[in-house]
């Protein structure tokens, strides 16, 4: 019994210390993650998370101005010069822009940022090609060691805006002996690119992973550092001594918080109970029916803000049009078997029930908010029999009474019983549920296959799958289609992970990324989106609206429609809370 009580006692004494408030009066800021970034790597990650993460440790020549959302300069002193040909993009550099030794930018690192930015040595097939499909070629100013002339291939409508999410690399950093020097632009875009033994050892040490996770190693020209990295658990930039940007007006060159903690919490109960005890200061991560829940205490409104607000991103299930017959089988390289499924989602109720109709159905790979959204296209929906009706005509149909259609293909008898991936959530849980119930009704077995977002991801690039339910994060900025769908993008392992496309979609590609013309490129954008409905690659389900929360001890604390919604370096702890003794 003493036992008993004494354990009794020790667990309690744990539990009480686990739930002691923070200090609030410490200019710290807390904000939530989903899980941990695929890696933070100048070039070779490519998750939302990483990129958040670089708003504060990184710059860009120019970046999107989340109110105006229009192309503001950065390390540039303005917007390129673009000379009549369309051809040419002149930009020159600050002058007060320091790497952390104390030497000025300048357009060597440019140059070298952008060969790393397109060489196939580098390990970013996922996104290579929105660059080298823009970007010939760096010229150097001789006269002036900060002035550069980025040259483009051909007339693109990224060509002006191509830098914005281009990280610039210090040369004398990672190439202090100059061994990419003799690297030329003409190599990099060489139909049979030819490697040299002193290149591939570069490029090896470079694409290593010490360089996505070492904190040591993740430096750049923004006002914090990578300063502890905790897997699982969180990651903590610091601010930086003397950093050239300080006396910048700018609210993106603000540095008020002393550290940001970005905290990894993957389930949705737990950031709800962090927001309760005031242990999160931020978040754009909680599912809607929590905020709503804690919209309804006046304890939670007296110490945040939040708010819902639209977004341009998506998310979608997505089908393997090209599968390799032995691992994954064929079940969806039928375009009538991939309508049947998105006859078989049931969206609308997904978002009635899971979103509490914070959200909007999706129905091109284009959101509805951008003035190129193909308003032609039907929503498709919830239908049974036509789904059935569907699949009989394809062949699947139930030939054992087991409630599953089958099918003989290439002399095999195949089920209708495949795998639904999808990033381990509780709110995914339940979406993949509702799918596979759903599904289940016209004699589909869905399987529900949870897992964390590295093999997710991993799984996603190497066409490992049968069925995914992923998200991509949008923006107001033009959106490239080529990463998502041309033909290339799946070849080489990009983000087209379904197979989509053909020499037409391939086609439409490139004359909306080529047409200057706003006419022009407007009918290849609804030309495009009309084509990916017609192949439904996708079932493309909803846009959720971005849940927004910060907390009132700090200034500065504004919205945005544009992700991530708010700047969390601009954050300032007000002058009433400095004083604040620590809560017990």
């Amino acid at each position: 019994m003493f036992k008993r009580i004494l354990t009794l006692l020790v667990i309690f004494s744990i539990f009480t210390s686990c739930v002691e408030k923070r200090d609030l009066s410490k200019n710290i800021v807390v904000t939530h993650i989903l899980s941990n970034p695929d890696g933070l790597h100048p070039f070779n990650d490519n998750s939302i998370m990483r990129s958040f993460i670089f708003n504060y440790t990184q710059k860009s020549l120019i970046r999107l101005d989340l109110k105006s959302l229009e192309y503001i300069p950065s390390l540039a002193k303005e917007l390129a010069e673009i000379s009549e040909d369309g051809l040419k993009y002149t930009f020159e550099l600050r002058e007060d822009a320091r790497w952390d030794d104390g030497s000025p930018i300048s357009a060597e690192d440019v140059l070298f940022t952008t060969k790393l930015q397109l060489c196939p040595l580098t390990d970013n097939a996922q996104i290579r090609g929105n660059y080298t499909s823009v970007i010939k070629s760096i010229e150097l100013d001789k006269k002036n060691p900060r002035r550069f002339t980025m040259i483009a291939k051909d007339k693109h409508v990224s060509n002006a805006t191509i830098f914005s999410e281009i990280w610039i690399q210090q040369k004398a950093y990672w190439d202090p002996t100059g061994i990419l020097d003799d690297l030329s632009f003409e190599d990099i875009h060489a139909t049979n690119f030819k490697e040299k033994e002193s290149w591939s050892e570069w490029f090896n040490h470079f694409n290593h992973g010490d360089n996505r996770y070492k904190p040591n190693n993740l430096v750049g020209l923004g006002p914090y550092q990578v300063s502890e990295w905790e897997t699982g658990s969180y990651i903590t930039v610091t601010k930086k001594e003397n950093w050239w940007g300080e006396k910048d007006s700018s609210i993106y060159n603000q540095n008020n918080p002393e550290e940001i903690i970005f905290k990894i919490i993957t389930d949705d109960a737990a950031v709800f109970l962090s927001l309760k005890s005031e242990e999160l200061d931020v978040t754009n991560r909680i599912g809607t029916s929590k905020l709503t829940k804690l919209q309804n205490h006046e304890y939670f409104n007296q110490a945040y803000h939040s708010d819902f607000m639209n977004q341009y991103s998506y998310n979608y299930l997505g089908m393997n049009m090209r599968p390799d017959g032995i691992k994954r089988k064929a079940f969806f390289d039928d375009v009538s078997v991939r309508r049947a499924m998105a006859y078989l989602t049931p969206v609308d109720e997904i978002v009635e029930v899971i979103l509490h109709n914070k959200g909007s159905r999706q129905v091109s790979n284009l959101s509805n908010l951008k003035k190129n959204y193909n308003d032609t296209l039907k929503l498709i929906p919830l239908d049974i029999d036509k789904a059935k009706s569907l699949l009989d005509n394809a062949g699947w149909i139930d030939t054992d009474g087991d409630n599953i259609r089958d099918k003989i293909v290439n002399g095999e008898k195949l089920q209708l019983s495949f795998q639904l991936s999808y990033m381990s959530s509780a709110v995914s849980k339940e979406i993949a549920l509702m799918i596979k119930e759903s599904m289940w009704r016209a004699g589909v077995e869905a399987i529900p296959t949870p897992m964390d977002f590295t093999l997710f991801y991993k799984n996603a690039q190497e066409h490992d799958f049968d069925m995914m339910m992923g998200g991509w994060g949008g923006s107001a900025s033009y959106s490239n289609p080529y990463q998502l769908w041309h033909t290339s993008s799946w070849a080489n392992k990009g983000s087209n992970f379904c197979g989509f496309g053909d020499a037409e979609s391939d086609s439409l590609i490139n004359a909306a990324n080529q047409a200057i013309d706003p006419l022009e490129h407007r009918n290849a954008i609804f030309a495009l989106q009309a084509k990916i409905y017609e192949d439904q690659p996708y079932v493309f389900m909803f846009s959720t609206k971005r849940k927004l929360v910060a907390h009132k001890r700090f200034d500065n604390t504004n919205f945005f429609y544009e992700k991530p919604g708010f700047i969390l370096n601009n954050f300032l702890l007000k002058y009433e809370y400095t004083n604040m003794a620590p809560t017990p």
